[in-house]
């Protein structure tokens, strides 16, 4: 799986810190990124030195190299009456918001009336610790650390090893469920290596140990024996799995893709944990065989060199109950009532289903776009549409790389690929609310990746998708993109929110215009912005012969309604781009001396600091249609509105008012008032469903 230029500071909750021997640190090794599956390759102990910001501190997951000499009895009689059913019926455990995928960020999911809503990790981050009896509370931080802190000792037996572990946790009601952590975070840092001398054997946790440092065994087969030691119900799961060498699209055979991993049960029903994904991950990743494209927002044209990665100790808890819909994303079982979903899906099924990582669940995003992961061009084009939900959608970001595969494309073509000059940017990101789309045009014929990554506003990005992209016809005429507009993408989101930005009139960043006519374009911004801040536009061509426009678009404020105004003026066929700044000036004084007499001379410096507030793609050939820009155009208060009168009750008097002002189209009103929520109404103001009332929260801060 490709990866680059994105990384992240924090992949899991309360990570333990890796110390393992056999498992060598890279110098200033990279930070975790959230969950992925990695290449089965030889690992690398060093990592080679990136000659640029690449995806080498993605973390992905490895498959377990060990070959398991043991056999785990998963036919026990006393299990027969818990094992799941042809038709398994859904886990209904209860489930927590908070695996921590970004730093001081968590999202809000969709409604739990969506039907989407248990599209989400269980963890046990929620879970307050009480143990009766005792006047000591434990925290998860509490059972983290004591498990980190194992003697080696305690591995000399099963019973003194669970003693230690499980230690006050016999009379608390989630017992199995904490245990299940104890045992995982314990595992994840232990040093295979330093047990190498042991007897290798499976009477104890150090013979386990051994025999994981001879790769005589697997994860799954030690958790399994030490959950049932513990007391616990647990068996193994043989599968296949999007790991090892698996890139999007790929056949899903035996031999190139088996796994295997665990379900333990408790409080009434299976729930699925991969120990070795939990303990184990891979950094530095980086498949051979493509031409990096696009990165950054960037045109790179530079063939990617393969890197192995290292292996290192990583506790990504994720993988602990992860929600069965979307674990089959990665893992199928062979048996198909190990899916523990209502509907189970088949293996073709499973090849194609869409490559989401955990991030991507756990910034609560859909996949709007076709379920797969491998997409066919139409004409040389595609398109891969996601949602957040409201409440996240002017917090998050997303981003994308493109790749080109080596040898699909013809050899003359390729070769102009490799040539900075001659890359069109090939990607128009572009963002509507709570909706975003990756826009592809090829123009060559190959096989082609992109990888999409997301996080919060302002912070480091996670990898959260990957697509393959098989382009057989190129797009004829292929037009370059008029203007990079880098993360900040084309469309209104929280750049413009945090800028003071508010009540975009085109809350869609394609905007259909036509040929030798002016597009106006609004905001209702802060007093503030206006009183202090230069707005400035510029609108960019994929004419050759000039880039920029300036004389063909202007900027104009209205104090009375604190509505900032942009006309651009379109003048042949094409597509151009809107580009919206705030600039900011700052007065520094420097002191210098004088060569003639001596003394010292002071002298002001005015430095301008540009910020992109939001960006728009202008396309005569978009094809007009009504749209969030549509309805937000006929929901806005006229300027003779008194300012006070919230949305809300602009809505209510669209619905009520028999005889509409004058040029307001209340049959449209009321078909968009149908069609959508009261939350996307609000949320179209500014990207989130927090502008209850624009107004008051706008004029609030005069």
């Amino acid at each position: 799986m490709g990866c680059g230029g994105s990384k992240q500071d924090v992949a899991a909750v309360q990570q333990p810190q890796p110390i393992g021997n056999d498992i060598k640190p890279v110098s200033e090794p990279p930070k975790p990124v959230s969950n992925g599956t990695t290449p089965n390759q030889e690992v690398k102990d060093e990592q080679e030195e990136e000659e640029e910001e690449t995806g080498s501190d993605c973390l992905y997951i490895s498959t377990d190299p060990g070959e398991e000499t043991l056999e785990v009895d998963d036919s026990l009689e006393e299990y027969n009456h818990i094992k799941p059913s042809e038709e398994a019926q859904e886990n209904h455990i209860k489930k927590a918001t908070n695996v921590k995928f970004f730093e001081d960020w968590f999202p809000e999911y969709f409604q739990d009336t969506d039907a989407d809503s248990e599209s989400r990790p269980r963890t046990v981050n929620h879970i307050d610790i009480k143990v009766h009896g005792s006047d000591k509370q434990l925290t998860i931080a509490d059972i983290d650390k004591r498990a980190r802190e194992t003697p080696q000792d305690k591995a000399s037996s099963f019973k003194a090893l669970r003693n230690y572990l499980l230690k006050d946790l016999e009379k608390q009601t989630d017992k199995d469920r904490l245990a299940v952590r104890a045992i995982l975070v314990w595992l994840s840092i232990q040093e295979e290596g330093n047990f190498g001398s042991k007897a290798a054997n499976k009477d104890s946790p150090e013979g386990f140990l051994s025999l994981l440092a001879k790769k005589q065994t697997m994860f799954s087969t030690f958790f399994t024996v030490l959950c049932r030691e513990f007391g616990l119900t647990c068996v193994q799961i043989k599968g296949l799995s999007k790991a090892g060498d698996y890139q999007p699209g790929d056949a899903i055979t035996k031999e190139n893709s088996s796994d295997n991993w665990t379900a333990v049960y408790f409080e009434n029903s299976w729930n699925i944990v991969h120990p070795y994904w939990v303990c184990r991950g891979l950094f530095g990743h980086r498949p051979a065989g493509w031409i990096k494209l696009e990165a950054g927002g960037k045109t790179i044209g530079k063939s990617e060199k393969g890197a192995a990665g290292v292996l290192r100790n990583a506790f990504k808890e994720y993988y602990i109950f992860p929600n069965p819909k979307e674990f089959i994303h990665t893992c199928y079982p062979i048996d198909s009532k190990w899916q523990l979903t209502k509907n189970p899906i088949s293996l073709k099924r499973f090849e194609k289903m869409p490559y989401l990582l955990p991030t991507f669940f756990g910034m609560g995003l859909k996949l709007i776009s076709d379920e797969t992961c491998l997409l066919n061009t139409i004409k040389g084009e595609c398109m891969i549409e996601m949602q957040a939900p409201l409440k996240n959608a002017n917090q998050i970001g997303l981003w994308y790389e493109l790749y080109l595969k080596e040898g699909t494309g013809k050899t003359d073509d390729e070769k102009r690929m490799l040539q900075k000059e001659n890359i069109p940017k090939l990607v128009a990101m572009i963002r509507c609310g709570d909706l975003w789309q990756f826009k592809l045009s090829l123009p060559i014929e190959g096989t082609f990746k992109i990888c999409c990554y997301g996080g919060p506003y302002k912070s480091s990005l996670a990898r959260i998708a990957e697509f393959r992209v098989d382009c057989k016809e190129r797009k004829k005429d292929c037009r370059i993109l008029p203007f990079d507009p880098g993360r900040v993408g084309f469309g209104p989101g929280p750049a413009a929110a945090s800028a003071g930005f508010f009540l975009p009139s085109h809350a869609g960043g394609l905007v259909p215009v036509n040929a030798k006519s002016t597009i106006e374009i609004s905001f209702t911004v802060e007093k503030i912005v206006i009183e202090r801040t230069t707005i400035r536009a510029t609108l960019y061509t994929t004419n050759k012969d000039q880039t920029v426009l300036q004389e063909n678009v202007s900027v104009r404020t209205s104090v009375e309604t604190s509505t900032v105004y942009f006309d651009a003026e379109v003048p042949d066929e094409g597509e151009y781009a809107l580009s919206i700044n705030t600039v900011r000036q700052s007065q520094t004084t420097q002191t210098s001396t004088a060569v003639s007499n001596g003394k010292s001379q002071q002298h002001a410096h005015v430095r301008e600091e540009t910020s992109n507030v939001c960006n728009y793609l202008l396309s005569t050939f978009a094809k007009s249609k009504e749209t969030w820009n549509d309805m937000l155009n006929v929901l806005r208060p006229p300027a003779d509105m008194p300012p006070m009168l919230s949305l809300t009750a602009r809505i209510k008097e669209m619905e009520t008012s028999g005889a509409p002002k004058e040029g307001v189209d209340l049959e449209n009103v009321t078909k968009c008032l149908k069609t959508y929520s009261i939350d996307q109404v609000r949320n179209i103001n500014v990207g989130a469903a927090v502008m209850y009332e624009w107004v008051s929260n706008v004029y609030s801060l005069y």
